[in-house]
């Protein structure tokens, strides 16, 4: 049996790579416009990682490409009926079933193509099925046919795929940077480096989290001084001596004290440098606290009458124990908490660290998530803030989330912004409230915020967020 799928190209390339997958078709017509050229290719790219199976090319003979006037359903109508003539002029057969889906592009597209195949000269196949697949839904509404003893409804099949994060950023024309990508063919794992890392460290930094308000002062003076030394990592990844002194206030001196002996006792920073292979001859951390009392200094903006402890920290570090040090553990601590919900066959995909290019003419453009998760056949991000930041206003907190809709354009379905910046997020009149300026730019930005003090219960503020059972 022939089966011929035709399908409108739009902006919106998953409804298409969804419909392609459930129906197999033998060929397909994509009906287009000058403008969305691109997305063909896109949507024969994410098919390819899906299965090898899906070929379509013009080369093969299994893909045709009609272009059409978007706000004309005489126009697409009178192209798709030439089409037919013409494919039955060269090759003689026709199709045994035609499948249309009038799900994307312009609404004159849409009715243009339902009238096309319900015209009686189009439809020598044996079977004609108009099909649409409503947004967020993951069924196929069969338009061609009613619902038997009801006139609200229309029949539909469940999609049953769950496209992973490569497959669907490649529909949509994003590369994952990587000189192996293949290894996410079936998502993400400790293939890649940041995912191994995250779980390597999944303890250290939920403990982090745990203990975040006691710990803030002594994190945001090791960022400080850490960030000033511009350590010269290199490709080779050799780690660098450090030589510290982290001056900061504390309430309760011997409690603080004892936490930060306990965060570098985890064997993450006790014995870092069993990670990876190539620092395996380097040396370890070593912390010494000196219990200097001394009068208040200013930390990263922050002043406390409280008097303030000294901690000495020497040794040599690698680039992913700074990345972590300085902010990296929160990505971690979110990753690791969410990585659960893949693990309950609830997310289809996450990732950590995803870097990545679009490579969409005239946006051509580099950037990296700090997290990515696919949850039917959506793909969400999660920002991850640590610390404090003194120069941020209300609403430049959400920059990054801004600047990766310019560059990649709404390729997420929602956004999250996690951080520990509480005086950044919170209003200083009513400290259980957000910011109304931000909330107002985060709803712009379709970014859901959760609190500070929420984060150690991500994954629950996360599930209730997507009204997830």
């Amino acid at each position: 049996m022939k089966k011929l799928l035709i399908t409108i190209v739009s902006e919106q390339t998953i409804q298409n790579v969804l419909c392609i997958d459930y129906f197999k078709p033998d060929a397909l017509l994509m009906v287009s416009t000058d403008r969305m050229g691109e997305k063909i290719d896109f949507i024969a790219s994410g098919l390819k990682r899906i299965s090898k199976d899906f070929d379509f090319s013009e080369e093969r003979g299994n893909l045709y490409i009609i272009n059409v006037n978007p706000e004309s359903p005489a126009d697409v109508e009178e192209k798709i009926e030439n089409w037919f003539k013409d494919y039955k002029n060269q090759h003689g057969n026709q199709f045994d079933e035609i499948i249309a889906n009038v799900t994307g592009g312009t609404k004159m597209m849409s009715l243009g193509l339902f009238n096309a195949v319900k015209s009686k000269a189009n439809r020598s196949a044996i079977k004609t099925n108009i099909v649409y697949i409503p947004i967020y839904s993951n069924k196929i509404v069969d338009l061609s046919e009613n619902c038997t003893g009801s006139k609200n409804c229309e029949p539909s099949s469940d999609v049953i795929r769950r496209l992973n994060i490569i497959q669907y950023l490649e529909s949509n024309g994003i590369r994952l940077i990587s000189q192996n990508d293949y290894i996410f063919n079936d998502g993400f794992n400790n293939s890649y480096e940041p995912v191994k890392l995250a779980f390597h460290t999944a303890d250290i930094s939920r403990f982090i989290m745990q203990n975040y308000n006691s710990l803030k002062n002594f994190l945001a003076s090791l960022f400080h001084e850490l960030k000033i030394l511009s350590l010269p990592f290199n490709k080779k990844n050799k780690p660098c001596p450090i030589d510290i002194r982290c001056t900061f206030a504390a309430e309760n001196h011997e409690f603080t004290i004892k936490l930060i002996e306990e965060l570098f006792n985890f064997h993450y920073l006790k014995q870092c440098l069993t990670v990876a292979p190539y620092i395996s001859e380097n040396k370890n951390l070593k912390v010494n606290i000196a219990v200097e009392i001394t009068e208040p200094v200013t930390v990263r903006h922050y002043v406390d009458g409280n008097k303030n402890l000294n901690v000495n920290i020497n040794g040599e570090i690698a680039k992913h124990e700074f990345e972590f040090l300085t902010g990296g553990w929160l990505e971690r601590f979110c990753f690791n908490e969410l990585y659960e919900l893949k693990e309950q066959g609830i997310f289809n995909d996450i990732g950590i660290n995803v870097r990545v290019k679009n490579v969409s003419k005239g946006k051509e453009a580099e950037n990296e998530f700090d997290i990515l998760f696919a949850y039917n056949n959506n793909l969400y991000m999660v920002e991850c803030k640590s610390l404090n930041q003194g120069h941020d206003s209300e609403t430049d907190i959400l920059y990054k989330i801004s600047a990766l809709q310019v560059d990649l354009g709404r390729l997420t379905t929602k956004s999250f912004l996690t951080s520990t910046a509480s005086e950044n997020i919170m209003d200083k009149d009513n400290p259980d409230e957000i910011k109304e300026a931000l909330i107002k730019r985060a709803k712009l930005l379709n970014c859901s915020i959760i609190k500070p003090s929420d984060l150690i219960n991500i994954r629950k503020q996360i599930k209730e967020k997507l009204k997830i059972n």
